[in-house]
């Protein structure tokens, strides 16, 4: 019988992690760039990856959009872009989706500090052992 080893997996905690991170923080992501212009979902993605120094890469983009679009934050509207009637979906922010983006802001920045706050503190009380 194999015995079982108990080291953590490091690497899959931090992917899950870093999973559920993007999976909470994509519609408020999403919902910022729209409240500045409409845009289309591969500029939603290129912008996100400017704006993080291609660290954010957004996942299930196309599932966040579809769920914003469900509650009434987003629509969308197609554009002819092209002689040969190619369309392209872009994507604006509503009135609703403008409130719910200060919700989820307020909410993004309460909890950050929360945490930054106790990683900090436990850092500063290592520095002064």
């Amino acid at each position: 019988m194999k015995k079982k080893t108990t080291e953590p997996k490091t690497k899959d905690g931090v992917q899950n992690f870093e999973a559920q991170f993007k999976r909470s923080t994509t519609p408020l992501l999403v919902l910022e760039l729209l409240s500045k212009q409409e845009m289309y979902a591969y500029d939603i993605i290129r912008e996100t990856l400017a704006l993080s120094n291609n660290i954010y890469k957004m996942p299930l983009l196309y599932t966040a959009l579809n769920k914003l679009e469900a509650d009434g934050y987003v629509t969308q509207s197609q554009r002819v872009i092209s002689e040969d009637n190619r369309v392209r979906v872009y994507y604006k922010i509503t009135d609703d989706g403008r409130h719910y983006l200060t919700e989820l802001t307020n909410t993004y920045f309460a909890l950050s500090g929360a945490v930054n706050s106790i990683l900090l503190r436990e850092k500063n009380d290592e520095s002064h052992n």
